[in-house]
This record gives structure tokens, sequence and C-alpha cells, in this order.
């Protein structure tokens, strides 16, 4: 028999065997989603990690048990919200999607794509003019600029940049912005890294997001464009880019934009509550 209790540490359970040896751990994480769906979602996203003893599974089982029971506490405080516990792993990680994916209601629904498309030397992309809004580089020659930048990509993203993490951008890699502005202010931005793998230089979109209340004007799409013009000129030929499976309304601009899905990274199991 184990015995299952909270951690000193945050958001930590720990099982323990009868000598009160530690055997297991877990971590349950409550977050809210970034903007990216139709409604308020709630993410609680957790791992279970447990030594390689004998009673390994049961171990576990209670964890998840417990995990459970909590998440569905966690619920009850989000009435407004769409609540989805899940775990995460690489998709390569059977182990763990089989187990998951064997609990009552969870599903492999989710998951990490990465797409791409390929680039012509001759193609010209058309982008149409938006009344009002203007696309312009930036260059993070000052902390104002990039604080804005930050500022905003935060509003839309739960976990977004900070200002060192374009700072660090700046100073050691190939890169551009395109920022779109409404009187001066920035409303969406699209930032690509130049990148190289089995000696194929591509283009990795690091970041696109547009303010809420600036979507459906075509801006994510104008950007995305003005992107690939650039990299043409630089001559890469390809774009590469992460995004969730369920971001459905980024897919459907990819997609129309000409992106394939080239393979799956990550996978999503859980459930809805």
């Amino acid at each position: 028999m184990y015995t299952i209790k909270d951690s000193e540490r945050k958001n930590i359970i720990e099982a323990y065997d009868e000598e009160g040896n530690l055997v297991g751990e877990a971590i349950i994480c409550p977050f809210k989603a970034s903007d990216i769906h139709e409604k308020p979602r709630m993410n609680i996203y957790f791992d279970i990690n447990v030594n390689d003893i004998e009673g390994k599974n049961d171990i576990k089982d209670q964890m998840f048990d417990e995990i459970i029971k909590r998440s569905r506490t966690i619920s009850e405080k989000y009435k407004d919200f769409v609540v989805k516990v899940y775990h995460c792993c690489f998709s390569d990680n059977k182990e763990s999607i089989e187990y998951y994916s064997s609990k009552e209601g969870f599903k492999n629904d989710e998951g990490m794509y990465i797409i791409k498309k390929e680039l012509l030397d001759e193609e010209i992309f058309e982008v149409k003019e938006i009344e009002g809004v203007d696309f312009c580089h930036l260059q993070f020659e000052d902390e104002h600029e990039m604080m804005e930048l930050v500022e905003k990509q935060n509003k839309v993203f739960a976990s977004g940049y900070f200002v060192e993490d374009l700072k660090n951008l700046k100073n050691s890699t190939q890169w551009f912005s395109i920022a779109a502005k409404y009187k001066g202010e920035i409303i969406g931005n699209i930032l690509i890294v130049i990148k190289e793998e089995s000696k194929v230089k591509y283009g990795w979109v690091d970041d696109l997001f547009v303010s809420k209340e600036w979507r459906k004007f075509g801006i994510g799409k104008n950007l995305i464009l003005k992107a690939l013009n650039e990299l043409i000129i630089l001559g890469v030929k390809e774009s590469r880019l992460e995004v969730w499976s369920d971001n459905k309304r980024a897919l459907s601009v990819y997609e129309s934009v000409g992106y394939k899905f080239y393979q799956q990274t990550e996978c999503s199991i859980g459930m809805f509550l």
C-alpha cells in the first residue's frame, strides 16, 4: 500500500511506500490557455513519474485517480471555462501514450504539428492593403520597442516572450520581424528565425500573433505573405512552423497560403471535465 500526499514543493504530489521511501511524484499544473480557442479554456497539465519498482502501475493508477479528483475540484472554480485535464509527451513515447489512452474518457486527440511550405525563386505573394494598417520591420534597436512587442504578444499567448528573449535572439541568430501597426501601435507581428537542418535552410516562424480586436481583417495572412516574400529574397527555399492541431483559426490561415503537414512532435492525451 502506498501513501499519496502533497509535497512541500508547489503543485507536486508525492507517493511513499510503507517504509516511508519516496517512490513517485506527479506534477499538476492548472493554467489559462492562450487566446486561441473560441471559448475561454483552463488547461490542467499533469505528469506522473514512478520508480521502476514492483507495483509501478498500481502507484501510477493511485496518483492518476488523485489528479483527476483534484482536477474536478479545480474545474468547479472555473464554471465559465472549458476545462481540460491532460498529459503531453513526445510522439514516440509509446508507453505514456498507451497508458493514458487506456484511461476512461481520455483521448489522444490533440498534438503539436510541424507544417511547412516550399518556396520557389520566382514566386511573389500578393499582399492586399488593409486600410489604416502599415507593415514595417522591427529592428529591436531599443528596449521600448521590445517591451511593446512583448506586452502585445503576452496578451495573446499564456507563455510568451520576455525582453531578454528578444535581446538574445538579436545577438545570436539570423532573423527578421515584421509588425502590423495602426496609428503607430503594434497590433500584430511575425518573427522569423533562419535555421538549417540536413543542409536545408528554412525560415522558422518563431512567433505570429494578431491582437484579438484586429482579427478577421486579413492581418495574419498579410504578415505570413510578407515574411514568405522576404525569405525568397534571402534565397531561403522553405518555411516551417509549429502549431497545435486544435488551433483551428491559425491552421486555416496557414493552409490557405499553402502550408502542409510535415510531422507530429507531441501528443496531448486528455479529457474535458
